[in-house]
């Protein structure tokens, strides 16, 4: 009987490790998926002064020396035009 006992714990917990062995791969995948979109498939972009990604639709844009620019906020964009006169 007590045989019987120690090898359904040990079934169990070969269980639970392949389990979380299999959960971490879709993680894995899905965290390197976010660095370049948001999680409603928006693309993000770079602020230029402090360099946050934020997603495009929220980011604050301004055209200096014909290039647009992307801030998260206006505070950031003043202090990277003052920085850059």
């Amino acid at each position: 009987m007590l045989r019987f006992l120690i090898f359904f714990v040990l079934l169990y917990v070969i269980y639970k490790i392949i389990r979380m062995i299999r959960q971490e791969k879709p993680f894995a995948v899905r965290s390197n998926h976010n660095k370049t979109t948001s999680a409603l498939g928006e693309e993000l972009v770079e602020d230029s002064y402090c360099h946050t990604y934020i997603p495009i639709s929220q980011a604050c844009r301004k055209e200096i020396a014909g290039k647009e620019h992307y801030f998260c906020s206006k505070e950031c964009s003043e202090k990277y035009i003052n920085k850059n006169k």
